[in-house]
Formats: structure tokens, C-alpha cells, sequence
């Protein structure tokens, strides 16, 4: 059994307790390779033979050829045969010795056996030695032969003496005996005679601890069949608080630190221990209890010098590949040769991340980072900042494809800018717009978190950054219909007269919050005053979302005058903003029933979301076209509105997501397929109640009552109509909605003297581009499709 894991995981410790808890059934014995004396092979045979003979195991074949191949070792030196059997503690050699009385060393070991043989009685019960073709083989060995005479006697000896007993055989510190000379290929002779020991003892347990596997199948691929590994993996966090607080650390928080610290290696926190961390005074002492040092010494033990300085370098990295490696390697003038790239990645504390992916272990990353000048720090980070940089212009360009490998390789631009000392708050807000457009949303909120790590480590006040991370967090949670953190994280805002681009924006995303939970008078009042107040251009956004409230409360001619006044202000290649125009009164003319116009708005925007490369409007804009199909051309719904949901599962969008449930829901219905219509209503009132987005639930129960009606339940249906009547009247948005909610009750034979004020209500609230006779015919036309009338 292959014990592995970095250096200070525990697998000496493992090795011990395996061998107190076997002690009272089986002879154990502990080789610790770690003792330069017993890399030697015939020392380590001596230890092994001695131990096990203590408890009481025999060795008369092997005592022979050992004592031959001391002889042979050691040919200057004058030792007596007593003296010898005395050292060993050997019942055959001590009888031996007793035959030949003072007799100076032997030749031969026949010899010997021979002379034993005719004048003591008392090695009678040995008399069977002389009779072994092994034994008198011995005289004609050379050494290096004779040592393996040695391996083999003993093994044959312990094979015997285990029919009484089992033995468990602990090899520790393996590395220690082979160093780096069979990684980098220059020997695989070091461990030749621990190999061949082991494969002969086969009445046991051998546990031999490395930090890497042994690949011992390299040489012979039996050894496949025969080796079970066991990797030791961090101590889990529970069990590294349990530790602490029993070796007296009382204070929690202090427990805390210093288990996230250790990255779950006991080493450490028994060097925090030992260090007296002082861990009672709270997280302040902690930072300089443990030495580095001792740290790496541990981990890079038997580590070529020249892989140690790559190490140093690999460092910054949060993850490496082969062309990382390669990149980094180069840049500092170190091997960068795919044998070197191989020796790195087998050691131990260089865990898989993923495909071809590898990461240093953190405690000892940390470490080595520690160790770097600011100045080459900050070099290496700006070699890894170029390459991630190029990795996402490629992607851009087509040469990779998924919209979260930008997502990813960005976030490595935005962590390595700013630990190149070249990172402020617009640099993050246009890396995060980046992300955003390329459609890994998934990887704002780990920049996020990276900013926050850089700020809380630098001694320095860093407010503006935080205040942009804070901008990005907030606009993240929007985008993936998370409203409540939104206004959480915005609540509270002093004005933005005059404010950064970061003020504005998070205001911003404030607004978005407060229009997403249905406090829409609120919203409209944010959104006009930074119209009015803010002079960064990211204002303009405001006029933008005012002009959406404006639509989504039924004012369709104020809608169409705030846009046409904001187009009028933007430059020709400004696609994204003339794409939410366009987009913008789409819905307009969508809500208000003027299909021809909003189909026309539509694919215009489609064309500006295009020139401008944004991923995520034209995800939006998916779910647009679903939902304007199942309300037009319901067959062909279906498939955009699974790609609608496809593409926002991916993102992670919940109130798009519930949108384009809800589209699919109306086309199915429209279709025919009730029971499908049924079970996609009820996935995005699911997803739209997770999302609290009060508006987008409204609209799918409104659906959800055309597929109760169409079911025959109308009393149903009716409730849960008037319930979709009543949230929109409580959101103060889309009064059409609201007419055509009370014309499915009429049409249907629902109608109660109650909805005449919603009727007014919502007639009084509409502004229409044309007039509310021509919108209110439009209602009742498409009304009538629904229904099938």
C-alpha cells in the first residue's frame, strides 16, 4: 500500500498509528528512510531483521548471509564471530560461535557449516543449514550478488516466521532514498533493492509513505496488480478546529484563522502550536506565528534548486499549464522543456485542476510568493497578465468558443493587473463590462472577491476600488435577476452629483433593484434624478431605464420621446446604446400591440447587439423573440424559447430564465399541448418566485390562467386572473396587460362588476402612439386568437 500526500500531511503519523494498533496481532517494524545510514541496503536489511527478531522472529538463513557479507564489506576489519552474533542478537550465530570456540573469522560459509557441524552439540537443531543450496552458493557471490542473496534469504525466513504471526513492514520517507534522480531520469537504480524486497514479502503488509506515487509499474507493469495507493488529503475543517481546540486554542476566531491558514496541513498548525501563535489575543497575532521557512523546507525537501526557483516564479499563478509554464519559464531564463514541465507535475503538492490544469498546493504557494521581491512579484504577474489577455482576444476572435472561457481568462487579466501594481476602478468597471458582454457572468462575482482580497491585504486605503467592486457585485446581482441583494448593496446611496462613473453606476444598479421587486414609482424617481444630475456618460442609462418604466406603465408616447431624444445624442458606433434603443421601443409597441413595429425594432436591435459583440443583450434579445413569437406566431416559439432557456440557464439569469418559461408556456397552449403548457407555466412561476421579480410572475400567471381556462376550470382561472390584475396594479405596470387580462374573463363569461374600476384604471393610465380606440381593438383582436375564436 502506497501511502502519498505533501510534505506535513500526516503520513508518518499515519505509519505509527498503523503500528500501535497492530501491535498486539502482528510483528511490526518502521524503515525510516529519512536516516541517511539506512538508504544502504544491507543497513536497512539489519534494522529490519533486528526489530522483527525482538519480537520474536527467526532468521538463521539470513544471520549466515549477513554475517557473509559483513566479511565481504568490511574485509580490514577483525571482528570475532561472538561479537558479531552478539551485535545481532542472532540464536544461530551464537551457536556458531560456540562451536568454533575463539576461532578467528571464518572464510567460508560452508566451511563454517562444516566445522559447526562436527563438534557442537548444541547446533544440532541448525544441522539442516548445511543441507542449503543457497547458503553454500553464498562463497561464490560477488557483493553487489551477495546483498541480494541477503534480500532473499531474509524475505524467505520472514515467509516462515509469519506462518506463526503476520508482520506489517512501514517504509517511510521514500523520497528520501530516490531525491529527484528518478524524476529527472538520470538513475532509476536508487530504490533497485527496496524494490526487490518488497516484491518478495508477500505474507504481510508493506506501507511504504512517499510524497509521490512509487511508479514502480514503469519497470515492471506487475506492480499494477499489487499496489494499492492511498493519497492523505487535507484534514477537513472540523477536524483542524477539534485539533486546535484541543491542544488549548480557546479563542474561535483565533481557531478559525489558523485552520483556513493551514489549508488543512496538521504540519502547520503543529508548527503554529509549537510557535506559541498567541492565538488567544485574536487574529492580529497570528500572521507572524509560523515560520515560512519551516514551511518550505517541508514541501521542498529533495527538490532540485533549479525547480525550487521555477516554483518561486509558478507561484503567482493561480493555476499552470503547459504553456504557462512554458511562458513564465522563459521569460526568467529557466528551463522551460517538457521532461522539467513533467517532473513539476508529479510532485505531490502539484494537485490536478481540471484538464491539463495544475495547481500548487496554496500553503506552500503563499509561502513562495512571500519569498519574491515586490519587483520580481510584480514582473511575473505582468508575464501571466499578457498571456491571459492574449488568451481572451483569441477567444474574441473565434479561435476558442464559450462565452465563460472569456469570462474565465478575464478574470485572470483583472487578478494579475492588480498584483502588477497596474489596476485602479475603471479599470475594473471596463474588465467587468468586458465579462458582461462576453457572457460569463459567472466570473464577475470571483472578481469580485479577488478585489476584496487585494484591498483587505494592502496596507494602503484603496476606497475607490472597493467602490467599484461594490458597483460590480451590485450590477452582477441584476444581471442574474437577484433584485434584493441589489438594493441591499445600494441602499442608503448620498447623491451623485458630480460623482465617479462607479457612484453612478451603482446608483444605477439601485434602480434596476428597486423597477425588478415592482417598487416602480420609486425607481422612476432614482432614474430621473441621476438623468438630471449625473455628468458621467453612463447617465444616459437612466434616461434609458426611465423610458422603459414609462413603457412598462403604459405611457408609450413619453417612452418614444425620452428615446428618440436619447438616439438623437448618441455617435454612430455606439451599437450597444442604440441597441437598447431599438430594443426599448420594440417592447413599446410589443405591449401595445403594434406587431408590424415591434418586429421591425427587434431585428434592428439584433443588428446593433451584433456590431457590438455583447453576448448577453443578445441572450436577452432570445428571450425577446420567443416571447414576441408566442404571442404572434406561437409553432414557431418553441425552439427559440429552448434556446431562450438554454442560453440564461448557462448565465444564470433567473427572471430571463422564468421569461422565457413563460413564452413557452403561451406557445405550447396556442399549440394545443395543454398538459406541456401546464408544466412550463409552473417551472417559471418556480423560477420568477425564486428571482422575486414581481412583474415577470404576474405575467406568468396570467398565462397560467389561459391554461386553467383552457382546462375547464373557470373558477380557477378567474382567481388567478384577477390576482395577475392585482399585481400589476400594485407594480404600476402594463395597464394593456390589465385590459387584456379583463377581456379573457369577459370573452370567457367571467366578468364581475368588480373589474369595471381596474378597466378605468388601466385606460386612464395608457398614453398610446395612436389612440386608445386603435390599441384597445388591437387587445380584443389578439385576445380573440388566444382564445381561438
Amino acid at each position: 500500500m502506497n501511502v502519498t500526500g505533501v510534505g506535513g500531511i500526516g503520513k508518518s503519523r499515519f505509519l505509527r498509528e498503523c503500528q500501535s494498533r497492530l501491535e498486539s496481532e502482528a510483528r511490526t517494524v518502521l524503515l525510516d528512510l529519512q536516516i541517511p545510514a539506512l538508504r544502504e541496503q544491507d543497513a536497512a536489511l539489519a534494522v529490519l531483521r533486528s526489530n522483527l527478531g525482538a519480537q520474536g522472529a527467526s532468521f538463521p538463513r539470513y544471520d549466515l548471509a549477513y554475517l557473509a557479507l559483513w566479511q565481504r564489506l568490511h574485509p580490514h576489519l577483525q571482528i570475532s564471530l561472538a561479537d558479531v552474533a552478539a551485535r545481532q542478537q542472532s540464536e544461530v550465530l551464537a551457536d556458531l560461535a560456540d562451536a568454533v570456540g575463539g576461532l578467528p573469522i571464518f572464510r567460508t560459509v560452508g566451511g563454517l557449516l562444516r566445522v559447526a557441524g562436527r563438534s557442537s552439540e548444541r547446533f544440532r537443531r541448525w544441522r539442516w543449514l548445511k543441507n542449503d543450496e543457497t547458503l553454500h552458493r553464498l562463497d561464490e557471490l560477488d557483493p553487489a550478488e551477495l546483498a541480494d542473496a541477503a534480500t532473499f534469504l531474509f524475505a524467505e525466513d520472514l515467509r516462515s516466521a509469519s506462518a506463526e504471526r503476520p508482520y506489517l513492514v512501514c517504509v517511510d520517507a521514500y523520497e528520501a532514498l530516490v531525491g529527484g534522480s528518478t524524476r529527472a531520469g538520470r538513475t532509476a537504480g536508487l530504490d533497485a533493492w527496496l524494490r526487490d524486497l518488497v516484491s518478495q514479502l508477500d505474507r504481510g503488509l508493506v506501507l511504504i509513505a512517499s510524497r509521490e506515487p512509487l511508479g514502480w509499474e514503469a519497470y515492471d507493469s506487475q506492480w499494477t496488480a499489487h499496489l494499492i495507493p492511498l493519497p492523505l488529503d487535507g484534514l477537513p475543517m472540523t477536524a483542524r478546529v477539534e485539533l486546535l481546540e484541543a491542544h488549548g486554542v480557546s479563542d474561535v476566531r483565533a481557531r478559525i484563522a489558523l485552520a483556513r491558514a493551514s489549508s488543512g496541513v496538521p504540519f502547520y498548525l503543529n508548527l503554529a502550536l509549537d510557535a506559541d501563535t498567541g492565538a488567544d489575543r485574536g487574529d492580529s497575532a497570528l500572521t507572524p506565528a509560523v515560520s515560512g521557512e519551516e514551511i518550505l523546507e517541508r514541501f521542498l525537501q529533495h527538490v532540485d534548486a533549479q525547480e525550487v526557483r521555477l516554483l518561486e516564479v509558478l507561484a503567482a499563478a493561480r493555476t499552470i499549464d503547459y504553456d504557462i509554464f512554458r511562458t513564465v519559464a522563459a521569460a526568467f531564463g529557466l528551463s522551460a522543456d517538457r521532461r522539467t514541465w513533467e517532473t513539476l507535475t508529479a510532485y505531490s503538492f502539484v494537485q490536478p485542476a481540471g484538464a491539463e490544469r495544475f495547481q500548487l498546493h496554496q500553503l506552500m504557494a503563499t509561502e513562495l510568493r512571500a519569498r519574491q521581491t515586490t519587483a520580481t512579484r510584480q514582473a511575473v504577474h505582468r508575464v501571466l497578465r499578457a498571456l491571459w489577455r492574449a488568451r481572451a482576444d483569441n477567444v474574441a476572435t473565434g479561435v476558442a468558443s464559450t462565452r465563460r472561457t472569456t469570462g474565465v481568462h478575464l478574470r485572470e487579466v483583472a487578478f494579475h493587473s492588480m498584483y502588477a501594481g497596474e489596476f485602479g476602478p475603471g479599470d475594473l468597471l471596463t474588465l467587468a463590462a468586458e465579462i458582461a458582454a462576453s457572457g460569463g457572468i459567472r466570473s464577475l462575482g470571483g472578481v469580485v472577491e479577488d478585489v476584496r482580497r487585494f484591498c483587505a491585504a494592502d496596507d494602503r486605503p484603496r476606497a475607490e476600488l472597493e467602490m467599484a467592486a461594490r458597483c460590480v457585485e451590485a450590477e452582477t446581482a441584476i444581471l442574474v435577476g437577484d433584485a434584493e441583494h441589489a438594493e441591499v448593496l445600494t441602499r442608503g446611496l448620498a447623491g451623485v452629483e458630480g460623482g465617479s462613473s462607479a457612484q453612478v453606476r451603482l446608483a444605477l444598479a439601485g434602480a434596476d433593484a428597486l423597477r425588478m421587486l415592482g417598487r416602480t414609482s420609486e425607481a422612476l424617481t432614482r432614474y430621473s434624478s441621476l438623468w438630471q444630475q449625473a455628468t458621467v456618460p453612463e447617465a444616459r442609462s437612466a434616461a434609458l431605464w426611465a423610458a422603459d418604466l414609462y413603457m412598462a406603465g403604459g405611457r408609450f408616447l413619453d417612452a418614444e420621446n425620452v428615446v428618440n431624444g436619447l438616439t438623437a445624442t448618441l455617435h454612430r458606433d455606439e451599437h450597444l446604446l442604440r441597441g437598447d434603443t431599438a430594443r426599448l421601443i420594440h417592447l413599446g409597441r410589443r405591449f401595445a400591440f403594434d406587431f408590424p413595429a415591434a418586429r421591425s425594432n427587434l431585428d434592428q436591435a439584433q443588428l446593433h447587439y451584433l456590431e457590438a459583440g455583447s453576448a448577453v443583450r443578445l441572450a436577452n434579445l432570445v428571450v425577446n423573440r420567443a416571447e414576441f413569437l408566442a404571442w404572434t406566431e406561437p409553432e414557431h416559439a418553441g425552439d427559440v424559447a429552448d434556446e431562450a432557456i438554454a442560453v440564461q440557464r448557462d448565465i444564470g439569469a433567473l427572471h430571463e430564465l422564468g421569461k422565457a418559461y413563460t413564452a413557452k408556456a403561451l406557445a405550447l397552449l396556442r399549440c394545443g399541448r395543454v398538459v406541456e403548457a401546464e408544466a412550463s407555466s409552473d417551472t417559471a412561476l418556480e423560477v420568477l418566485g425564486r428571482a422575486r421579480y414581481r412583474s415577470g410572475t404576474a405575467r406568468a400567471q396570467l398565462v397560467r390562467a389561459l391554461v386553467l381556462l383552457r382546462r375547464g376550470e373557470s373558477e380557477n382561472a378567474r382567481g388567478t386572473a384577477e390576482w395577475a390584475i392585482r399585481e400589476f396594479e400594485g407594480a404600476e405596470v402594463y395597464p394593456t396587460l390589465v385590459l387584456a387580462s379583463l377581456q379573457v374573463l369577459r370573452r370567457a363569461g367571467l366578468e364581475r362588476p368588480v373589474h369595471a374600476a381596474s378597466l378605468a384604471r388601466a385606460r386612464a393610465a395608457i398614453r398610446p402612439v395612436d389612440s386608445l380606440e386603435a390599441l384597445e381593438g388591437r387587445v380584443d383582436a389578439w385576445v380573440a386568437t388566444i382564445l381561438g375564436e
